[in-house]
């Protein structure tokens, strides 16, 4: 038996269609998360000495930091403004404006991933078989950060996320949020607003992330 019939057989319970279904869908997420060759090249040309300060700009405002497939488009014009911003020729208040517009696009794009109204049947399917191996862990987790329980068409894919992570032995969530529940909660919220007011309304969406003031 190969690896195709077995996974077919032990992961899927011998449905074929579902495992089809899976495959397609996990094939077109590695290429969602392909790197660009023109975005790697401008990431090596442009301002290269503030990557780092870029990096950490994003995850700052974010609270945690996407995959670079999704970031690298977006982080020239941030260097850029940072540049100007050390040179002074952009004040405090316009760099932090331009920065917050800019990062909530690259937000908007991390999350078009987990934008579908209703999640797929593999999605919920997979929830059902994890909620009862790890029952409300996720979700107490996450409602301790919220300051409520959010209803479960908002929090599905981000209790997903975590389920994920509790699957794997090296990884111990502490009792403070992490970058894995900021990116958990900004799902919450962006779909809390998605589903409530429209997709305009939440790619408009506050970004959950502090905004320190920067040092020249």
């Amino acid at each position: 038996m190969d690896w195709r019939q077995q996974t077919i057989e032990n992961v899927f319970g011998g449905d074929e269609k579902r495992f089809e279904k899976a495959y397609q869908t996990a094939i077109t997420e590695a290429m969602s998360e392909a790197v660009a060759w023109k975005d790697l090249a401008l990431n090596a040309t442009v301002l290269p000495h503030l990557e780092d300060a870029t990096h950490h700009l994003i995850e700052q405002r974010l609270g945690y930091l996407p995959h670079p497939s999704v970031s690298l488009p977006y982080a020239p014009y941030l260097r850029a403004l940072l540049q100007s911003y050390h040179q002074g020729t952009l004040s405090q208040n316009a760099f932090t404006y331009e920065a917050e517009e800019h990062i909530k696009l690259i937000r908007n794009v991390d999350m078009a991933h987990y934008s579908a109204v209703e999640p797929a049947l593999h999605f919920q399917q997979s929830y059902q078989k994890m909620f009862g191996i790890y029952g409300s862990q996720a979700k107490d987790r996450l409602s301790s950060f919220l300051g409520y329980e959010s209803r479960l068409e908002h929090s599905l894919l981000a209790e997903l996320w975590l389920f994920d992570l509790m699957t794997r032995d090296t990884i111990r969530l502490p009792k403070a949020p992490t970058a894995v529940d900021f990116k958990a909660l900004t799902i919450i919220r962006y779909r809390e607003i998605l589903l409530s007011q429209g997709k305009a309304a939440a790619d408009a969406s506050p970004l959950l992330g502090s905004f320190r003031p920067l040092d020249n």
